[in-house]
């Protein structure tokens, strides 16, 4: 997945993906990621065993305009 795709979707969509999505806009490996999220560094929801990124809070932290 190219990052331009995955800032598009967390641009777009009121969730995405924990891994890959936000491991890569934050630049870091997929263990670190789920530790992150279990550390509730990172707003999350558990949908049975899939974990979604908030992607408000994500693109306030990432400084991303959703109007751009």
């Amino acid at each position: 997945m190219e990052l331009s795709e995955v800032l598009e979707d967390i641009r777009n969509k009121p969730v995405v993906p924990l891994w890959p999505h936000a491991g890569l806009v934050l630049g870091v490996s997929r263990g670190a990621i789920y530790a992150a999220a279990s550390r509730n560094e990172i707003e999350v929801i558990r949908i049975g065993r899939s974990i979604k990124v908030i992607t408000a809070p994500l693109r306030k932290r990432l400084g991303i305009d959703v109007a751009a």
